[in-house]
Order: structure tokens, then sequence, then C-alpha cells
């Protein structure tokens, strides 16, 4: 009982426990991002994803110079499937300087998966192509599609995690429970560590505030 307070708690307190995510990812300032396992999202702080497949999407946005004259130069969206555990990443880009070098970018893209010990990681790339306008897009709408195809990028929709940072805290709605034999000892201690585990580490995540919150919310029980 305890522990179903304590994840509720939690819960209440605006933290996610759907998975706990060991992979970081570090973005360079150029990479502005489009989408993160099939949910849109932007900017470029740091990622935290689940162990296993992920896949992101940005754009590469960056002032370049021509003829004496500075212009933003935004790139085609691009999506990185990868394949990582326990891993702190960073994602290398060239640096773009002119409009010859944005050109040769945007045509055939060069870019990197580092992992802390300088070995590049494995990854496919591919780009999210829209014909026409560009205003308006639903980014999450064509990436389903694309999660479809079968290209070199895909993954199977139902493998999509969304990363830490966009997950809403949120319980699932409760359901009829299913009958099910009784766990035997054993199988309610891991049960029990698990749940032990996913508590030690969303606390640890927590700023000050919400730790207060979820101390509050324990002593009312």
């Amino acid at each position: 009982m305890k522990f179903r307070t304590a994840l509720m708690a939690l819960a209440a307190c605006g933290i996610s426990f759907s998975t706990l995510a060991d992979v970081k990812l570090d973005l360079p300032y150029q990479a502005d991002l489009v989408l993160v396992n099939g949910v849109e999202q932007d900017g470029n702080d740091t990622l935290t994803l689940p162990n296993g497949v992920n896949q992101f999407a940005f754009t590469y946005i960056d002032s370049l110079r021509e003829n004496g004259d500075d212009y933003l130069y935004k790139s085609d969206v691009i999506i990185v499937k990868f394949d990582a555990s326990d891993e702190a990443l960073k994602l290398d880009l060239p640096k773009l300087r002119t409009a010859q070098d944005a050109r040769k970018f945007n045509k055939s893209p060069q870019l990197a998966l580092v992992a802390a010990n300088g070995e590049k990681i494995d990854f496919e790339q591919d780009k999210l192509i829209k014909s026409g306008l560009q205003f308006g897009r639903d980014f999450e709408k064509e990436i389903a599609v694309y999660n479809q195809s079968g290209k070199a990028a895909a993954v199977a929709t139902t493998a999509a995690v969304v990363a830490t940072a966009a997950v809403p805290a949120t319980l699932p709605a409760t359901a009829a429970p299913a009958a099910t034999s009784p766990k035997s000892p054993v199988d309610q201690q891991q049960t029990r560590n698990v749940a032990e585990n996913m508590l030690n580490y969303w606390y640890e995540q927590a700023d000050e505030a919400t730790r207060a919150r979820f101390k509050a919310k324990i002593n009312q029980e």
C-alpha cells in the first residue's frame, strides 16, 4: 500500500515514471528539435531517452554569410534512428560557413553520434520531406506516416517512447482487473524492488519543491 501511495504521489507531483531512461543525448546549438520519438518537440536541450531504439528529428539552423551578407539557414528536417543503452552521446554536426556548404549539407547531411569514449555509434538517417508550402506542418502526423513506410530511419509505432521531458504526468485509467494467478513471494519481491528503484530514481530527479509536495502527500496517508 505504501508503494502504491508513493507512486500516486509522484504522479500528483508532476513526475513521470513510465520508463527509466538511461541514454543522454547532447545536441549542438545548430540542432533545433522537431520530433522526439513521434512527439513534436523544439529547442536543443539535452535529451534523456529510454534504453533501446530511439528516433528524433531536427533541422540545422545557423547564420551563414554570402556575398558579404548574413542570412539564416534552415535545413530540411533530418530524421535519426539509433539503438543504444546506458550511454552518454552527443550529436556532432559540421560547421557550415558558406551557402555552398549549406547546399552540400542539405543534399547529403553529414553527422555523427559520438559516445563519451569517442566511439561513433551506428545510426540510420533520412529526411522528413513535405512538398509544397511548409507552413502549418503536422510533424506528428508526418512521422506517423513515415514510420509506416519501412524506410531507413522508420521505427515501429508501438516502439516509440516519448523522451522524459515530453511525457505527461498522468496515471492510466483504472481498468477492470484481469483474472490472474496469485504472484509467488519471489515475484512480489521483484515487483517491490522495481517500484522502490523507480521511486528512488524519480525522487532524485525532482527539485526541492516537488520533493516537498511528495513528502506532504505521503504524510497525508
